[in-house]
């Protein structure tokens, strides 16, 4: 398919250190008219038109593929220019892909005409330099923070007018890139506003004491962490964790507003805002500097100690040194938020405008909760939330932290992008990324890496997740009927299937898997050395699942066998336990772990029936779930967390048509998160991601529920 008449892939290739690099690209003068606008990169763009933001992309693909964004630009003035701002971080992540830098963009007129085109005139291009380059990562998974220079008309050149802070040059001709159809849709960026002001008051800084620093500032480019990229602490040109740490804040008024139109901050002076529940995106400001300053923008999803925390395994924290003048100020990236603090660490400024242009699912909502409940309502509300947040051009897990495009999680997303929009477009796009990659950098060949597209520069996976990238297949076929596209994966999958041929004993089960054996944030992780069951059980269902796609007989008696195997040595009359491991005589014992995950992968994976195995069906339904703890029963068996483990519980309710306990339960589970952050969270607890995209399989779970009792 030929995407572009006349651009090429260009970028300035000359420079010495590739790392956090922005670009500019503006039209001279256009006239009023419906044009076409196309562009790939390698990192990620902003379109303005006459200044304003319009568009945030690419969609992300596999190494050396690039989507291709397509979009109809209206303009209307006289005098039109169309401007884009693109920044490659060149460094590795697990939300993005360590790749030169390229920009490849055209604009085509009403008439058919190529009005600009990267590497063949209509574009000036300015290197960009109020973006500070040296600062550390926002987080172990992502890129680079964002901290800024800003004097003078920073963005005069989006409209014709630059200043010196964009230096006009000739970019280099990169050569061709692997180009790719987007498919799903374009978004559209809705901006939101804080609802209401809830305490200012005063801090100090530079406050010296111990502080904490995340792994993406002390491991970098450690052998034993697997080089990860980025600046070195000494190289920081600001520190900004170490920044925010060193505030005291000294006065505090509680004075709960709707949010002022205007805030005037002093040197040592702070504001706290908050919006109607968790979002994500583009944060945007107007500043209007008075007098030498710097300001912080912090934030967060809930408080903790009562107060905005930026600085975890992540570094909400953006910091703008103003000079005296008027900005505008929009972040490069997404962030997510509730709480939004304003800190002016010197100087005097008014802010105002501050907004979030959400980056959220760009396929129309068509679901809807038509029900009565006031608590299913909000769980509802909560996890549409999530899936939008969290589905914007792949599967993310979360859209703070990492932005990752995890397996396991994308088996639960994709019913959910099924249940919300009619469509599986999403999921075709996250899939086919695994599908163009011949091989995937630093993991065992056969082995499909645990989130994509990323570099795991340390070498991990997750064997586990790669099961339920067949699982998925599955799943996926059963909802659409494509079988043609599943075709296209079995070379992948029997390769996959080769890789764990060289774990299994001379019973059939796999022992002493290499990588990262995960089965969930509970004890059910630390009892996965030697001969791990629930690995076992979610083992002979992918093979099941193989057998199914690929008509493969062979695969599904090896599962039968595996099954048998399974059953034989991991029930103990009871429950199903763990683990077995190696004594000093190299016999497979079992120490007797046994954990509420573990039987909720027994019933999944078909180890066990309702049917086979009624005892411990009516004990899990009767006696285990969201009330075990406070009930005091069972304290022996080590309790599940929200992912995997209570959402298998929940799905086994729902395949079995247990409704009303679904219902029930749903509120346990995940009532007390919609109404903290009106989102759903990846643990039971707030002190990871409090916005995952696998929990908003709880809506049509539920509403499935709900209509089934009518």
């Amino acid at each position: 398919m030929l995407f572009f008449k006349k651009a090429l892939p260009v970028w300035n290739t000359g420079l010495s250190d590739p790392k956090n690099v922005t670009l500019g690209l503006c039209t001279a003068s256009l006239k009023s008219g419906l044009y076409t606008f196309k562009a790939a990169t390698s990192g990620f763009y902003r379109l303005f038109v006459n200044g304003k933001f319009v568009h945030f992309g690419p969609a992300r693909c596999a190494h050396s593929y690039f989507r291709v964004d397509e979009l109809t630009l209206e303009l209307t003035e006289e005098e039109n220019y169309v401007a884009v701002e693109v920044n490659n971080s060149g460094i590795n992540g697990f939300g993005q892909l360590c790749q030169e830098g390229f920009i490849q963009a055209e604009l085509v007129s009403p008439g058919g005409s190529v009005i600009a085109a990267t590497g063949n005139g209509g574009f000036d291009a300015y290197m960009l330099s109020e973006r500070v380059r040296k600062v550390q990562r926002y987080s172990y998974q992502r890129d680079f923070a964002e901290a800024y220079r800003f004097e003078g008309d920073i963005h005069g050149w989006r409209v014709g007018t630059p200043d010196k802070n964009a230096v006009l040059f000739t970019p280099d001709n990169t050569g061709a890139r692997q180009l790719i159809e987007r498919r799903i849709p374009i978004g559209t960026f809705p901006v939101i506003h804080p609802k209401s002001r809830l305490w200012y008051g005063s801090f100090i800084s530079g406050v010296k004491g111990e502080v904490y620093k995340d792994r993406s500032l002390i491991k970098l480019h450690s052998p034993s962490d697997g080089l990860l990229d980025g600046y070195e602490e000494n190289e920081l040109d600001v520190h900004l964790s170490d920044e925010a740490q060193g505030f005291r804040y000294t006065t505090r008024t509680d004075d709960a507003i709707p949010c002022p139109d205007e805030l005037s901050l002093s040197s040592g002076t702070y504001e706290t805002l908050v919006f109607d529940g968790e979002h994500t995106g583009l944060i945007g400001a107007k500043l209007v500097c008075l007098e030498e300053a710097e300001v912080c923008f912090m934030f967060s999803e809930v408080l903790h100690g009562n107060d905005v925390r930026p600085i975890a395994d992540w570094c909400n924290m953006i910091r703008l040194d103003l000079k005296p003048g008027v900005y505008e100020y929009q972040s490069v990236e997404p962030f997510s938020m509730q709480y939004f603090k304003i800190a002016c660490v010197s100087g005097q400024v008014k802010v105002s405008d501050i907004s979030l242009a959400e980056v959220i699912c760009p396929e129309k909502i068509t679901a809807s909760y038509t029900g009565s409940d006031k608590d299913t309502a909000k769980i509802f509300e909560a996890a549409k939330q999530s899936f939008l947040q969290n589905c914007t051009d792949i599967f993310m897990d979360c859209p703070s932290r990492e932005r990752a495009g995890w397996l396991c999680d994308s088996f639960f997303t994709a019913r959910s992008e099924k249940f919300f929009t009619g469509k599986n477009d999403i999921e075709y796009n996250f899939l086919e990324n695994f599908l163009l990659a011949e091989r995937y950098p630093n993991i065992p060949d056969g082995m499909l890496p645990m989130c994509y597209p990323s570099d795991h520069y340390d070498g991990n996976y997750i064997p586990n997740w790669a099961m339920w990238f067949v699982l998925e297949l599955e799943d996926r076929e059963k909802r659409t009927g494509d079988k043609v596209f599943t075709a296209k994966f079995k070379e992948k999958v029997y390769k996959l299937l080769g890789f764990f041929e060289k774990y299994e004993n001379k019973d059939g089960l796999l022992e002493k898997l290499n990588g990262w054996v995960f089965l969930e944030w509970s004890k059910a992780n630390e009892l996965t050395q030697d001969i791990n069951f629930p690995s076992n059980m979610l083992y002979a269902r992918t093979l099941l699942a193989a057998s199914r796609l690929f008509n493969d007989a062979n695969l599904a008696a090896k599962a039968n066998a595996l099954y048998e195997v399974i059953r034989s040595r991991s029930y103990d009359g009871t429950f199903f336990r763990d683990n077995e491991v190696y004594n000093e005589n190299g016999v497979p014992v079992s120490p007797g772990e046994r954990t509420e995950t573990c039987q909720y992968y027994a019933f999944f994976t078909g180890t066990a029936t309702p049917d086979t195995y009624p005892e411990l069906w009516h004990t899990l339904i009767t006696d285990f779930g969201p009330k075990r703890a406070q009930k005091g029963l069972y304290p022996e068996i080590y309790p599940a967390n929200a992912f995997i483990g209570n959402y298998l519980r929940l799905m086994l309710l729902d395949e079995n048509k247990l409704y009303s306990k679904l219902i029930d339960e749903s509120k346990d589970y995940f009532l007390y998160m919609a109404e903290r952050t009106g989102t759903l969270w990846e643990n039971t607890g707030d002190y990871a991601s409090c916005n995952h995209g696998f929990a908003s399989y709880a809506a049509p779970m539920l509403v499935r529920a709900e209509e089934s009792l009518k």
